[in-house]
């Protein structure tokens, strides 16, 4: 049996959606098999809390745990925190440093992808279209002109660190610029402003079986609010989740190829979902962001993906879990 970390919490505003992530993985983990452990992050207090009630901490010099006496290592940590740091490359370097295996994608893949202008850039050079867009640091002063002629209006700014669209405010004139540009740089030091482009949203979730990278499967979101924002995602209410998107099958065709394009060229592993958007001008879909620890929840979309593509949720986290060990 493998004692499996399942990690859960963080300090961004996803912080909640993670605990729920965690909760849906550790009941889908197959129990014969592992033995999981589920560890609460904030800040800089790691603890596990015992069936008594009692934390213990976690000792950060190796990542283990100190029970009755009994010192507690671990086979496979299991990162179930999306923002930082489970997201953004930090836990993953400091895992890659004790040597401990751990699902989902590598530090530099992670933080690459968790900033969304850099990523922009790096999928830009695979040949995928993405909508145009500005960077700004927080000390940087504002080309109001600039922005109006490069991404227009509607155009949505975004902080580059954050995920599950935290720190995103859609914006439709000029004098809406402050607020947002505040908003954003709550969460981060820095942001985007992109083009809004005006289509079908869509996402697909990308994993790897055996080496071998698969779509999961094309899913189009219907959001009732101006954009598919926080309170959207992780509730039952204001959006449709429709499993497989109502598109042309080239479309869908073209959507699986640049997802998998993605996940191989930027490294990624374990199960990651792509967002884009099918333009209402030009047919063309156009790259969003990619997840690379995708939120896993009962109203998730990778969890309803998994269900649509036939496969068994506990068979599915065995495999990521199995497959973050060394390969003999």
């Amino acid at each position: 049996m493998y004692n499996i970390a399942l990690i859960a919490g963080g300090d961004s505003g996803e912080y909640e959606v993670s605990l729920r992530t965690a909760d849906n993985i550790f009941q889908m983990l197959d129990k014969n098999l592992f033995k999981p452990y589920l560890i609460h992050f904030k800040g800089s207090e790691w603890t596990w809390k015992g069936n008594d009630g009692s934390l213990y901490p976690i000792d950060k010099n190796d990542f283990s745990l100190k029970v009755a006496g009994e010192k507690i290592t671990f086979d496979i940590v299991f990162i179930a925190i999306h923002g930082t740091p489970g997201e953004n490359g930090k836990l993953q370097s400091y895992l890659e440093m004790l040597g401990l295996p751990y699902t989902g994608c590598g530090s530099f893949c992670s933080a690459l992808t968790f900033n969304k202008y850099y990523c922009n850039l790096a999928v830009a050079a695979l040949g995928i279209p993405i909508a145009p867009s500005l960077h700004f640091y927080h000390t940087d002063p504002v080309d109001y002109a600039q922005i109006e002629a490069v991404c227009g209006y509607p155009c949505f700014v975004k902080s580059c660190n954050s995920g599950s669209s935290v720190g995103v405010t859609k914006v439709h004139s000029a004098e809406e610029l402050a607020g947002a540009f505040a908003e954003a740089f709550k969460y981060d030091n820095q942001l985007m402003v992109e083009k809004f482009v005006r289509g079908r949203e869509m996402t697909c979730g990308v994993t790897s079986v055996y080496g071998s990278v698969q779509t999961l499967a094309v899913t189009e979101v219907v959001a009732s609010n101006e954009f598919y924002d926080y309170d959207a995602k992780y509730s039952a209410v204001g959006h449709k989740l429709l499993t497989p998107a109502a598109i042309r099958p080239e479309d869908e065709a073209l959507l699986r190829k640049y997802s998998e394009c993605i996940f191989h060229n930027l490294d990624c592993k374990g199960v990651v979902r792509v967002d884009f958007i099918i333009s209402e001008d030009d047919g063309k879909p156009y790259f969003l962001e990619i997840n690379t620890i995708p939120g896993q929840t009962a109203l998730s979309i990778i969890p309803d993906q998994v269900k649509f593509k036939q496969l068994d949720l506990t068979d599915f986290y065995t495999r990521l879990a199995m497959e973050a060990l060394p390969q003999s």
